[in-house]
């Protein structure tokens, strides 16, 4: 695939470290594509305070609108993903995705959280799951202001999946 110039420079940047540079790409790319998104700032460029709790993968702007990203994989490694696997990606990444946006020096109006799936079994699960959290009144403060998307990649074997053993980018 093609990059972007913006894209481009997302994979360039040093990176928070993990395996999900490839993701975090793609996702820019798939909202730069469909939602003429622009990058704003790269995940090392976001100041926080304190430092070392949760971060967002990038913030753009889309529609006029500056947004604050968190790109996640739901998967699982050599077994099934179940409905408590979707329940417990969501609730740590909405927690996170929160206390980024209370921390993050810049702020941001809208959050996302962008989830790649690898079948439509697991994006359905995901949905479902996150349906009983709307639901639960204890569980608001993590569903209000944010978007979810959920976009199938329907080959759990593609390399946004794999895990390889890499040192951080920028070290």
């Amino acid at each position: 695939m093609e990059l972007s110039e913006m894209a481009r420079r997302m994979k360039e940047c040093s990176n928070a470290g993990g395996n999900s540079v490839e993701s975090e790409v793609i996702s820019f790319e798939l909202f730069h594509r469909c939602f003429g998104a622009k990058l704003l700032q790269t995940e090392m460029e976001i100041a926080y305070d304190p430092r070392g709790g949760p971060m967002v993968d990038y913030t753009c702007e889309m529609f006029g609108v500056s947004v604050g990203v968190s790109v996640t994989r739901a998967m699982k490694y050599k077994a099934e993903f179940e409905k408590e696997d979707a329940e417990d990606l969501l609730r740590k990444k909405l927690r996170g995705l929160h206390r980024a946006t209370q921390n993050a020096q810049d702020r941001w109006s809208q959050k996302v959280l962008h989830i790649w799936a690898t079948s439509p079994d697991v994006a359905e699960k995901l949905t479902s799951e996150y349906k009983m959290l709307c639901e639960d009144e204890s569980s608001t403060h993590l569903t209000s202001e944010v978007v979810i998307m959920v976009t199938v990649v329907n080959d759990e074997h593609h390399s946004m999946f794999k895990s390889p053993k890499t040192k951080k980018k920028g070290k």
